[in-house]
């Protein structure tokens, strides 16, 4: 019966409707496949051009050391390295279109920023962690030390041990390394030694005798006078005058006459001395000896070291500083001048004892 049953043209209509289905439905799977490979390829692609940056505001602070000679790619590497951007990328290619200058240093960066922070931080360079010491005109190396060892972590020992060893560079009269620690602001990285703050200092004193054509091993005599002048003058246009004065007494023969050489040879730290002190016999005693003392009493500046070269014109023999708080000071031709400014002077530090030290 037709109606039960199908006819076999009936059953190959349908099955080839079946396998048409089928196709059309693998070909929707190799199409959908084939998207998300592509798809995975694109994305892929695209995360090539994108840069891994942090976002927030930044985490613990660390410490990065550059070093002379390195460029941007390794401090950038150094920032990924301690965690302070979080890839290369994030910093280098804006390095690329940047002009700025990396000296060499220590410096601090919050850790975990993004790596345009890290490098307005970079150009900015007042993140760098320095120590520094700041040694006044005029300090004695007993001074010095202390100061040093304080200010820069260092140990006195240390120290003094440097300044033996650069006493070889020093003139040959030198009976030690005073007057050569020049006296400046000075700035280190962190982890600074002895052997390079010493070295500073001398090298600084042998820059400023350079500026007069005068080399460490040609200035005994200079530094001497120029130390004695940094210790007894006061006010600028003064220390070109007590040049003058030494130098005059120098050339006549006179005693100098300093309490400040008998204060120093003596080990005294007060503005007069004794009569005890002023009989002791030390090769810095300029009322027993005459000329000039064994050796820098101080450690001078760049101005008493030019006031020791260039003195003022003029025939005094004599000066007192009057008033230590405004340091003027009286010059003289004659004794009796002399002892009218010494009296006036004597009057001064009775109202002022404090000052005597």
């Amino acid at each position: 019966m037709l109606d039960e049953f199908e006819t076999t043209a009936e059953r190959g209509r349908r099955k080839g409707l079946l396998i048409g289905v089928v196709s059309v439905l693998a070909t929707l799977g190799l199409i959908a496949g084939a998207s998300l490979i592509a798809f995975d390829s694109v994305k892929d692609f695209v995360s090539r051009f994108q840069v891994e940056d942090y976002d927030g505001s930044g985490g613990p602070e660390v410490l990065i050391v550059i070093e002379a000679g390195d460029d941007g790619a390794a401090v950038a590497r150094k920032l990924v390295d301690a965690d302070v951007i979080k890839s290369f990328d994030a910093i280098y290619r804006s390095m690329l279109t940047t002009e700025f200058t990396i000296y060499p240093g220590t410096y601090r960066f919050p850790s975990q920023i993004s790596g345009a922070r890290a490098l307005e931080i970079l150009i900015a360079g007042e993140n760098r962690v320095t120590v520094s010491t700041t040694i006044p005109e005029g300090f004695r190396i007993r001074e010095i030390i202390p100061q040093l060892a304080t200010d820069l972590g260092l140990s006195e020992a240390d120290l003094e041990n440097e300044i033996q060893k650069v006493l070889a560079r020093l003139p040959e009269e030198a009976p030690n390394a005073e007057g050569y620690l020049f006296p400046a602001t000075y700035t280190f990285d962190p982890g600074v030694t002895a052997e390079m703050v010493i070295t500073a200092m001398v090298d600084r004193t042998e820059q400023a005798l350079a500026k007069f054509d005068m080399t460490l091993k040609q200035s005994h005599e200079v530094m001497t006078l120029a130390a004695l002048i940094q210790v007894e003058a006061r006010l600028k246009e003064d220390f070109f005058k007590v040049s003058r004065v030494f130098q005059n007494r120098l050339e006549l023969g006179m005693l100098l006459q300093s309490d400040a050489t008998v204060s120093y040879g003596t080990g005294g730290t007060t503005v007069t001395t004794t009569d005890a002190q002023r009989s002791d016999e030390n090769p810095y005693n300029t009322y027993l000896y005459p000329g000039l003392p064994a050796g820098p009493i101080s450690n001078p500046g760049e101005l008493a070291i030019e006031a020791a070269l260039r003195p003022a014109d003029g025939s005094w023999l004599y000066f007192v500083t009057v008033n230590l708080k405004t340091g003027e000071t009286k010059f003289s031709n004659t004794w009796s001048e002399h002892e009218k400014a010494a009296q006036e002077f004597y009057a001064w530090l009775r109202e002022n004892p404090e000052w005597n030290d």
